[in-house]
């Protein structure tokens, strides 16, 4: 019955009663549950609690083996991580992210928050595949650096992550979820033997990080690099009227990154950083702000827009991957994970539909299970531009198309319309799910 309600969200349903969609066609999905009876399996789930959730988080994570052997036997190997013109291949990247739900009427949990009043759910995502491991719905009020919510989804999306894929991790986060207990646990997990974990998480721009970015010599930024490993930069006021020119003097440079841990570590001031791992470094990234930019004070008389982070890669690497550029592009690639949120949102994420906060945690169960059946699709099925489409898109190209299946010869088959557009991709997709082998 879960499975079906995931479906249904999947499929654009918004609230329970949009369930009913797929109740009437049962020719096409078998017997289907009725609204009332969703709404009480959504109640006993509430009811069962982490129990009633361990076990449905073992089905999920069970049906994920199965598919991420899937996609492997597809494409050779699950996706690597794109970091801005190159790929590292054999790393699973997992991002911690919090985002806010708006709430439209009093419902349990929904408080008034820094953009508004709803929910504050923690999300995990696989950058590789683009599916949501775990997840935590919050109270509005809850904070985003709330350590024990941090160390639950962990612990979570890594399990959730077949274990073959676990050995080569990389985990991300935003300033707002680092802490010294998240960077803690971090450090143990990438300590154990036979496994390699890095972290990238944001970090607060302090005094002390203000004094070391003083003292950074002008020679010490590098370049930074955008999503297709360019440098940032764009045309100054003053250049020639060759738009293509290669003179120096007319391109601005944009972002610049430099390391500081030397300096927080080894500076006038001593260890500035002994109360952190000896292995975390410290990267600063400087850019231009765009017009209406917040800035600091410090920002303000500098002129520069800074952000930090820190990271466990260690010193000793070389290649392309121990460039400061790709570092920072490395800890930047958090605005795919990003945009799966908000397109998780046009999957039951951004509406909660009962008033009790434990119901509303069950929905957001299923509605992570219909963010990751629509990943899978693109990954085991899809090709091309459709494969890396978006819910709604999807939806009205292959979900919504209108179709007929016809019976005969101990075979189910698909007819589409000649006539449109992806119809070919239509039915390649369906000999390719009924390809698969079947689940025990």
């Amino acid at each position: 019955m879960l499975a079906d309600l995931a479906a249904a969200i999947a499929d654009g349903a918004e609230v329970i009663s949009d369930f009913a969609v797929i109740r009437h066609q049962q020719q096409l999905f078998g017997p289907v549950a009725s609204v009332p009876t969703t709404w009480r399996m959504l109640s006993e789930i509430a009811a069962g609690g982490p129990r009633a959730q361990a076990r449905i988080t073992a089905a999920v994570n069970a049906a994920r083996r199965l598919a991420w052997a899937g996609i492997e036997a597809r494409h050779g190997a699950i996706p690597g991580v794109a970091i801005a013109d190159k790929v590292l291949e054999g790393v699973t990247r997992i991002r911690l992210d919090a985002t806010v739900t708006p709430a439209h009427s009093d419902k349990e949990g929904a408080e008034p928050n820094f953009k508004g009043f709803g929910h504050h759910p923690l999300l995990a995502y696989c950058d590789n595949t683009r599916e949501p491991l775990a997840g935590m719905l919050r109270p509005g009020s809850a904070g985003p650096d709330t350590v024990t919510d941090h160390l639950k989804v962990l612990d979570a999306a890594i399990t959730a992550v077949p274990a073959r894929s676990r050995r080569r991790l990389m985990v991300t986060c935003d300033g707002a979820g680092a802490s010294h207990g998240l960077i803690a646990r971090l450090d143990q997990l990438a300590s154990r033997p036979g496994h390699q974990l890095t972290y990238s998480a944001g970090w607060d721009l302090g005094e002390r990080e203000r004094a070391a970015i003083r003292l950074a010599p002008a020679e010490a930024w590098q370049n930074a690099i955008d999503a297709a490993g360019a440098v940032r930069e764009r045309r100054a006021d003053d250049g020639c009227a060759d738009t293509g020119c290669a003179h120096r003097r007319c391109w601005v440079e944009e972002a610049h990154v430099t390391e500081l841990t030397g300096l927080l570590r080894q500076g006038p001031a001593g260890d500035q950083l002994a109360a952190w791992p000896a292995s975390m470094r410290v990267f600063a990234r400087r850019e231009r702000p765009h017009p209406g930019a917040q800035l600091t004070l410090f920002e303000t008389q500098d002129g520069w827009r800074y952000s930090l982070h820190v990271t466990n890669l260690p010193a000793s690497l070389r290649g392309w991957r121990s460039q400061p550029a790709y570092i920072d592009a490395a800890h930047r690639v958090h605005a795919r994970v990003e945009d799966r949120i908000r397109t998780g949102k046009d999957c039951g994420i951004g509406h909660f539909p009962s008033i009790s906060i434990a119901i509303n945690s069950a929905w957001l169960t299923a509605s992570l299970i219909a963010a990751t059946l629509l990943a899978w699709l693109a990954h085991l099925a899809l090709d091309g531009d459709l494969a890396k489409a978006e819910p709604k898109t999807l939806r009205y190209r292959i979900l919504h198309a209108a179709g007929k299946l016809t019976r005969g010869g101990r075979r189910q088959r698909l007819n589409i319309a000649a006539a449109w557009p992806w119809a070919a991709a239509i039915t390649a997709a369906w000999a390719r799910i009924g390809a698969l082998p079947q689940a025990p």
